[in-house]
């Protein structure tokens, strides 16, 4: 463990040297005591890594247009979008959209913040481009129960203690499953010390950073065996378009009741709303058609989006 906390320091230290401080190699090679060819060599060591990471910026004039167009359409705090042009991977534009969530937290991180996490592919990206930083005021919150031991980096908890480690903050975890084996038994959860006292700091957040679901049968929920088909049909039937935390909603943004929706336990739609920044970031035109609900019930304060969803959203 010492070896690989040793290397890693070295590692740091000449990313930050060369990356940060614009030192040539040779002389990066000179600060640390190693060879100008070791240089290279443990440069490349820090991007394999993911200590150091490369983005594309292509922020030009269209750009700018549309993200002012959607802020002004439904008066948002911040909108900003990212590129899809050039074929570009759904892994680099999550990439920079989790990039553009971790600069705005930067950015509003004060000497006293709740911040509620939510699940999810944008929610993993988001967490993974925050920056090692000291707020230690700050208290990281999940915003629904756990999900299980299977695909741990996209679970609220996970992501929660992820987050916590990197700003060195406090966190609290959601000591109950997101899905109850029965609505009964998710009543009851919910009114016992732990789950109730979870729901209540999930619900008294300051900024609550969330991705959006699409349509049932895409949805994260079914990739990972959560949700039955016969529930999935149910959703449908109701005329479920997608979630979001752990609701599933129509295409008014109204929460849709089933016999699979009532098992859920985390905040609601409505909790949502009486939180004062609510972050959104999405990847993928399917996502279009929730976002504009959520946009029409208000749920939205800041969006991070690609440049389908904006586009769709601008028709």
């Amino acid at each position: 463990m010492k070896n690989e906390s040793a290397n890693r320091d070295l590692l740091l230290r000449a990313a930050i040297l060369y990356y940060e401080q614009n030192m040539t190699q040779e002389k990066v090679a000179k600060t640390i005591g190693v060879s100008r060819p070791a240089v290279s060599k443990i440069l490349q060591q820090a991007r394999d890594s993911n200590l150091v990471e490369f983005f594309v910026k292509d922020h030009d004039k269209e750009v700018v247009e549309l993200e002012l167009k959607i802020q002004e359409k439904y008066h948002l705090n911040s909108v900003r979008v990212v590129s899809t042009r050039f074929n570009r991977s759904t892994d680099a534009i999550f990439d920079q959209v989790g990039l553009l969530g971790a600069q705005y937290l930067k950015s509003i991180l004060k000497k006293k913040i709740k911040i509620g996490i939510g699940w999810g592919n944008a929610i993993s990206h988001f967490v993974d481009e925050v920056d090692y930083q000291k707020s230690e005021q700050a208290v990281i919150v999940p915003l629904v129960g756990g999900m299980g031991l299977l695909n741990l980096n996209i679970h609220a908890n996970y992501l929660v203690s992820e987050l916590a480690s990197k700003l060195d903050s406090q966190y609290s975890t959601f000591y109950a499953p997101v899905i109850a084996d029965t609505a009964e038994n998710a009543k009851d959860l919910r009114q016992t010390s732990l789950v109730s006292s979870a729901l209540k700091a999930a619900k008294s957040v300051d900024v609550a950073f969330i991705g959006i679901g699409n349509d049932v049968r895409e949805s994260t929920w079914c990739k990972l065996g959560y949700i039955t088909k016969n529930e999935t049909d149910e959703l449908e039937r109701v005329g479920a378009i997608g979630d979001v935390v752990s609701d599933f909603f129509n295409s008014d943004g109204k929460t849709v009741k089933t016999d699979f929706s009532k098992r859920l336990i985390g905040i609601t739609i409505n909790d949502l709303k009486k939180i004062s920044d609510v972050v959104v970031m999405a990847v993928g035109e399917q996502k279009a058609a929730g976002i504009q609900a959520m946009l029409d019930q208000g749920v939205i304060n800041t969006l991070f989006i690609d440049w389908d969803i904006a586009e769709n959203l601008c028709l």
